[in-house]
């Protein structure tokens, strides 16, 4: 990899991400929440909002049009359900990007991947029953499993000091005779781990013999960053795993649609898939957002030549972070990265407590970021930073947490 001052930006490219666009009075949650989010005094300091997972980009200029054009039309009523050209481009997108075959039957549209968590939850577990996850790792997956009633059975992957490993033995012994669904992280957030094809396996393996279902989350697998590895969707490498596992995915985290409430899941066994649609039924219309599903089609049928500029572009501020702010010396450290637009900051290296750490960061740096126990007890210590921004951004990010530091 190039050393930081050899980088330089990209140049010939057709798509700006340079532009810092303004969202203040937009009803934006990552830049209008702090009054709820924070003290008096934390809000006052106006700290730099880079906490919640949703970037700062305007999105493809396809999908603007296609909205535009939709919203043109005038009329907003009930969708018919998924079009041929709405599935198309849902599983084309997968054929071309990750080389997997999905028959269009198995397409299940959701209005997001958080929705998609809750259902199997529900459909494939009863009260008092367990839930494997892997922390520290994405809050929904334990507070969808504790709304519900469930109850969470943790893998934590293993620390080295520089990044995250999965371990296999504390995997199976986690499993408890109650255990009936494990969500899988694919790649994990907070980490940035892109599984390995072995690691899969054993994972799949693991489930299949104790009779434990896979649910993969596998909303940020377009966002791989590190050179020689890449995503491999679960679901695709045995039809064992594809029948033992529900798929869900959703453009909102690559295209910036997260408002836009439009996911989908792929369940290759026609008894699961039933089961889900009809734990839906219970629960909401499955009717799913109409502009969301035109947002969805235009993104994976036009949006292939941004989402490669994109990338370019997070792994040069992933790169450009990390580097600078190691190179502090001041008890920061973050994490070895295979993908996400999110920086995993290690910094128990200031000893300060997790509440402490927090305040530290909104008041002294002015830097509004994820405080780690969000993730789970194992991540307390650290912090979560959102690099899907401009570069200016990421600079004043750098600027301001170096500046705090210097003081403490």
């Amino acid at each position: 990899m190039r050393q930081d001052a050899d980088v330089i930006p990209i140049s010939g490219t057709r798509f700006d991400f340079d532009t810092v666009v303004d969202r203040s009075g937009t009803n934006s949650l990552k830049w209008g929440a702090a009054s709820d989010a924070m003290t008096p005094a934390q809000a006052q300091a106006k700290p730099l909002p880079m906490w919640v997972a949703d970037m700062d980009f305007r999105s493809p200029p396809a999908v603007i049009d296609a909205l535009h054009d939709a919203v043109t039309h005038g009329v907003y009523g009930y969708a018919a359900g998924p079009t041929k050209h709405y599935l198309n481009a849902v599983i084309g997108w997968q054929q071309r990007r990750f080389g997997w075959d999905v028959p269009p039957g198995w397409v299940v549209p959701i209005a997001s991947v958080i929705v998609a968590l809750k259902t199997v939850v529900q459909a494939f577990s009863q009260p008092g029953d367990s839930v494997l996850i892997q922390p520290p790792v994405y809050a929904h997956f334990h507070h969808d499993v504790m709304i519900n009633g469930r109850q969470v059975a943790t893998a934590p992957l293993r620390f080295d000091g520089g990044r995250y490993r999965f371990d296999a033995e504390a995997f199976e012994d986690a499993i408890r005779g109650n255990t009936k669904i494990f969500i899988l992280s694919n790649p994990h957030n907070p980490t940035g781990n892109v599984w390995t094809e072995e690691e899969l396996w054993t994972m799949g393996e693991i489930c299949q013999n104790h009779g434990v279902l896979v649910v993969a989350d596998e909303i940020h697998c377009d966002f791989v960053l590190a050179q020689g590895r890449k995503h491999i969707p679960f679901a695709s490498l045995d039809r064992r795993f594809a029948h033992n596992s529900i798929t869900c995915t959703s453009a909102s985290k690559t295209f910036n649609l997260a408002g836009l409430q439009c996911g989908n899941m792929f369940i290759a066994d026609k008894v699961k898939r039933d089961e889900v649609m009809r734990t839906i039924d219970r629960n909401h219309n499955a009717r799913i957002n109409l502009l969301g599903m035109v947002a969805t089609e235009a993104a994976f049928t036009h949006g292939a030549d941004w989402v490669d500029e994109l990338v370019a572009y997070i792994a040069w501020n992933q790169r450009h972070f990390a580097e600078r702010i190691n190179a502090l010396d001041a008890g920061l450290k973050v994490v070895d990265m295979d993908a996400l637009y999110l920086a995993w900051i290690d910094c128990r290296g200031l000893g300060m407590s997790g509440d402490e750490l927090e305040d530290f960061m909104l008041t002294e740096s002015r830097v509004w970021l994820d405080k780690g126990t969000k993730f789970g007890v194992e991540g307390n210590g650290f912090m979560r930073a959102n690099l899907g921004c401009p570069r200016q951004t990421v600079d004043l990010a750098i600027e301001r947490i170096s500046q705090a530091l210097a003081r403490h």
